[in-house]
C-alpha cells in the first residue's frame, strides 16, 4: 500500500493532499492542562455518554416517581399519608440501583414535592401548617437525598471495581498474546486480533518504513480500511505525539471514529494504533482509558522485540569478532616459526663469501621482506593484545630525550632517505610513563611519516611542555591529510585513498592504543605551511614536574 510522509506534513496538515487541507483550523486541545499532551479533531463533541442515554435515565426517574404516585393515590386511604412518604423514599432508594446521581437527585426532590402538594394537609397547596409536619417534610427530603446519594456511589465504586477488574483482564489477555509472538509481524497479527475480540473495533498499525524516506506502511493483516484523511490524521499523531480522532465532518451524518494513538517509549516513536468501533459512533471514557492502556503495552512489546534483535545482533557481532581476533592470533603464531627461519637462512647466506652481486642483491631483497613480514606479524598480534586487554602499562618515571634518540635510532633505517630532525625543550622533566610502550607509539610515528612522504623531505620529532602535559610531536613536510580522512586515521586497517601499496592500516590505530593505555591522547591536523603533525599528549604528575637538573 503506498505510504505517508511524515516530512511533507506540518502541524496537522500533510502538504499534497486535498483532505489534508480541509483540516487546517480543526485543531484543539481537549484538556486545559499543558502538561497533558491529549489532542483531538473537532472537539465540538466530547468524548463520554451520548447525550440520549443521559436524557433516558432522567424519563425513567420521572416516570417512577409518577407511578409511585398513581399507586399512592390508591394507597393512601388505607395506609396513611405518612406511610405514602415511606413508598415515595422506598422507591428512590430502588431507582438509584439502576440510575446515575443526577436522576436520582431529581427524583428525590419531585418525590417530596408531589408529597407535600398531594398528601400532606393542608392538600393541593405547598404549605406546612404543624411543627410536625415540617420536621418529617425535612426529614423525609434529607434522607431520600442521603440514601440516594449514598446507594449511587456504591453503584459508582461497583462499576469501577468490575471496570478494572475488566481492564485488568484484558490487558493480561493482551500481554499474553504478544508475549507468545515470535516476530514483529506475530506481534501485530496479534494486537489486531485482540482489538477486535475485547473492543468489537477494526484496527490498523501503521509503522515507520525501514527505507530512507519516512513513510507509514499499514499492516497487512489489519481489519481497518483507512482514506486519505484518516492517514493524515494518524501522520500528524505520529509527528506530534498527541492522540486524534475522525469525525464524519456533518452535523446529521452520524458515523464510528477513528482513534490514532501514537506509540512511543522514551527510546523514541514506534507507531501508530489506528481503531475504529463497529457500532457506536465513538468510544466511552472507561474505553478510551483502556485504548491508552493497550497503546502503552503494544508500545513496550514492540520496544522489547527491537531490543532483543539489537541484543543478539550485539552478540553475533562480539561472537565474529572474537573468532577474528582468535584467528588472528593463532596465524600470526604460526607465521612467527617460518619468519624466524627464513631469517635465520638469510642471516648463513650473508656468511657465503662466493656470492655474485646479484645474488646478494636477491638475499638483500628476501631479508627486507622477512623484515617487513616480521613487523607485519608484531603489529598484529600488538592490536591483537590490545584489544583483549592484555596489555598492561608499567608506569615509571622516563626520560624523554632518551626516548626521542632510541626510537630515532630504531627507525634509522627506515629515514635514510629523509632529513631527520628533532627539537626538544630544555630542562624537560621525568614523565610517568611506558618507556617500551611509548617507543613503539613513537616508531610508528617515525615510519608512518617516512611511508607517507616523498625522499628527501624533512621529518622533525618535537618534545615541550604545554598546559601541564608532555607534547610530543611528529611533523613532516609531505602532502598533508586529506580533511574528510582525518577523523578516521586511527581506525583499525583504514588507509588513506592515496596511500601507497604495501601498508595494513594498523601503524596509526597501535599508536592510538598505546598511549591511550597510559592515559594519554593523540590526535592528527595538518600544518598551515604544508605536511601533517601528529601529536601525543601525555599528563604530567605534580611530583615530576621538576626539570632534570642541567649537565
Amino acid at each position: 500500500m503506498p505510504g505517508v510522509r511524515p516530512s511533507n506534513v506540518g502541524p496537522g496538515t500533510a502538504a499534497g493532499s486535498q483532505p489534508a487541507r480541509a483540516l487546517q483550523g480543526r485543531i484543539e486541545s481537549v484538556s486545559d492542562d499543558p502538561n497533558k499532551k491529549r489532542t483531538a479533531i473537532d472537539t465540538d463533541r466530547p468524548w463520554g455518554f451520548q447525550s440520549g442515554s443521559a436524557l433516558q435515565q432522567y424519563g425513567i426517574a420521572v416516570g417512577v416517581v409518577l407511578l409511585v404516585s398513581l399507586a399512592n393515590f390508591f394507597l393512601g386511604p388505607l395506609v396513611g399519608v405518612h406511610a405514602t412518604a415511606l413508598i415515595f423514599l422506598l422507591a428512590v432508594v430502588v431507582l438509584a440501583l439502576f440510575v446515575e446521581r443526577g436522576p436520582t437527585l431529581v427524583a428525590a426532590t419531585l418525590s417530596a414535592v408531589l408529597w407535600d402538594y398531594f398528601w400532606l394537609p393542608p392538600v393541593f397547596a405547598f404549605r406546612v401548617t404543624t411543627f410536625e409536619d415540617g420536621i418529617l417534610l425535612g426529614t423525609y427530603f434529607v434522607v431520600a437525598l442521603v440514601l440516594g446519594q449514598l446507594t449511587a456511589r456504591i453503584r459508582a465504586q461497583e462499576r469501577a471495581k468490575r471496570q478494572g477488574e475488566e481492564h485488568a483482564t484484558a490487558l493480561y489477555l493482551l500481554t499474553r498474546e504478544i508475549a507468545g509472538a515470535a516476530d514483529l509481524d506475530g506481534i501485530l497479527q496479534r494486537v489486531v486480533q485482540q482489538m477486535k475480540k475485547t473492543f468489537e473495533a477494526d484496527a490498523a498499525l501503521l509503522l515507520p518504513d525501514t527505507a530512507d524516506r519516512e513513510r507509514r506502511r499499514l499492516y497487512s493483516g489489519s481489519t481497518l480500511q483507512m482514506n486519505d484523511t484518516e492517514r493524515d490524521l494518524a501522520t500528524w499523531a505520529f509527528i506530534h505525539g498527541c492522540p486524534t480522532r475522525s469525525t464524519s465532518g456533518h452535523p446529521r451524518k452520524v458515523e464510528p471514529e477513528a482513534v490514532f494513538l501514537p506509540l512511543a517509549t522514551k527510546h523514541g516513536k514506534l507507531g501508530v494504533l489506528a481503531v475504529r468501533p463497529d457500532k457506536s459512533a465513538r468510544f466511552t471514557v472507561p474505553q478510551r482509558q483502556l485504548l491508552d492502556a493497550f497503546a502503552q503495552q503494544i508500545a513496550l512489546a514492540m520496544d522489547r522485540h527491537r531490543l532483543q534483535q539489537e541484543s543478539e545482533t550485539a552478540k553475533v557481532l562480539e561472537e565474529s569478532e572474537r573468532l577474528s581476533k582468535t584467528l588472528l592470533d593463532s596465524v600470526s603464531h604460526e607465521i612467527r616459526t617460518p619468519v624466524a627461519a627464513i631469517k635465520g637462512a638469510i642471516g648463513n647466506l650473508l656468511e657465503v663469501q662466493e656470492l655474485s652481486e646479484s645474488q646478494q642483491e636477491i638475499v638483500a631483497e628476501i631479508q627486507e621482506a622477512n623484515e617487513r613480514l616480521d613487523r607485519l606479524v608484531g603489529k598484529v598480534l600488538d592490536i591483537t593484545r590490545l584489544e583483549s586487554g592484555h596489555v598492561k602499562p608499567r608506569m615509571t618515571p622516563c626520560d624523554v630525550t632518551d626516548l626521542i634518540h632510541i626510537a630515532l635510532k630504531e627507525t634509522k633505517n627506515d629515514l635514510r632517505r629523509h632529513k631527520v630532525g628533532s627539537k626538544t625543550a630544555p630542562k624537560l622533566p621525568l614523565v610517568e610513563m611506558d618507556f617500551v610502550l611509548m617507543q613503539q607509539a613513537l616508531m610508528n610515528l617515525l615510519s608512518n611519516a617516512a611511508v607517507h612522504t616523498p625522499l628527501n623531505s624533512s621529518v622533525e620529532v618535537g618534545a615541550r611542555i604545554d598546559d601541564g602535559a608532555l607534547l610530543l610531536t611528529v611533523q613532516d613536510s609531505g602532502l598533508g591529510i586529506a580533511p574528510e580522512c582525518i577523523p578516521r586515521v586511527f581506525d583499525k586497517f583504514y588507509r588513506g585513498p592515496n596511500a601507497p601499496t604495501g601498508g595494513t592500516g594498523l601503524g596509526l590505530s597501535l599508536v592510538k592504543g598505546f598511549v591511550e593505555a597510559q592515559g594519554g591522547q593523540v590526535g592528527a591536523a595538518n600544518r598551515p605551511q604544508g605536511g601533517a603533525i601528529f601529536t601525543i599528549r601525555m599528563p604530567l604528575e605534580q611530583d615530576l614536574k621538576t626539570p632534570l637538573p642541567s649537565a
